[in-house]
């Protein structure tokens, strides 16, 4: 991977529509097999180099059975972090509820002008690569973290980068 092309498709993401003035006003987004609960908004943290973000509870009749995130915005750090960010307890791993849980966000995602989002995962994760598929983002690239990211600290090497983008999904 040559460096100047990640430079670049940084370049292109941090130029693509995005519009922050609030938060939405959304509680919860219904749907099956699941549904989307807000259970948290944080602000932007330009000390951190964060965006704001969406913190939703995944819901299968009623119990939670996992979270998922959205971001608006775009930094350098979030080449390699994504705009989404998902995970299902174990026991209900498999049946296809993070998919699901990532169609519940495009409505707020468009709500704040975005056009394309992120979703990276973790070089081995072979079940959120399967759930990138299915949504028809497309392989960007397999990418070095850099030392400086949070997740590298975290013992992260690698990443998968993919770009769902919303334009071809739904109306």
């Amino acid at each position: 991977m040559a460096k100047r092309d990640v430079i670049r498709e940084i370049a292109y993401y941090d130029s693509l529509p995005c519009v922050f003035e609030e938060f939405m006003d959304v509680i919860a987004i219904g749907g099956n097999p699941v549904s989307i609960s807000n259970v948290e908004k944080q602000p932007a943290d330009p000390s951190k180099n964060w965006v704001p973000s969406y913190l939703f509870d995944i819901c299968k009749d009623e119990v939670g059975i996992g979270e998922i995130r959205l971001r608006i915005g775009f930094t350098e750090g979030m080449y390699y972090s994504g705009h989404v960010g998902y995970e299902i307890d174990e026991a209900y791993r498999g049946n296809g509820y993070a998919l699901h849980a990532c169609c519940l966000l495009v409505p707020i995602a468009r709500y704040h002008g975005m056009t394309k989002l992120l979703i990276t995962n973790d070089d081995g994760n072979t079940a959120s690569y399967r759930v990138c598929e299915k949504l028809g983002a497309k392989f960007i690239r397999k990418a070095k973290l850099p030392s400086w990211h949070d997740m590298y600290v975290e013992g992260h090497r690698y990443m998968n980068i993919f770009e769902w983008d919303l334009m071809k999904y739904g109306n």
